[in-house]
């Protein structure tokens, strides 16, 4: 299963990929979709549910926490999100 981490930066979002990808993980910086954008277009980072607490601690190792995180739902047209913190 995969989720999203929300940030209030892309900037923030980057410099988390970058540091986990020093540390060996590769993930994915996507636009934060519509459904869950509260202010407006911004940027994501995807990554699949079990490195959930790696994406918190690293973030907050940077001072950048993390806002919010979802779990994707799949469904037949449009992805639903369930916030999980």
């Amino acid at each position: 299963m995969e989720c999203i981490a929300v940030f209030d930066s892309g900037n923030y979002v980057y410099n988390i990929c970058r540091a986990l990808e020093r540390a060996g993980y590769v993930f994915e910086v996507i636009s934060t979709p519509c459904q869950v954008a509260k202010n407006g277009c911004g940027y994501s980072l995807k990554f699949p549910i079990e490195y959930k607490d790696l994406v918190i601690k690293t973030a907050n190792n940077l001072n950048t926490p993390v806002r919010e995180i979802y779990k994707i739902i799949p469904q037949a047209f449009k992805n639903k999100y369930e916030k999980i913190y």
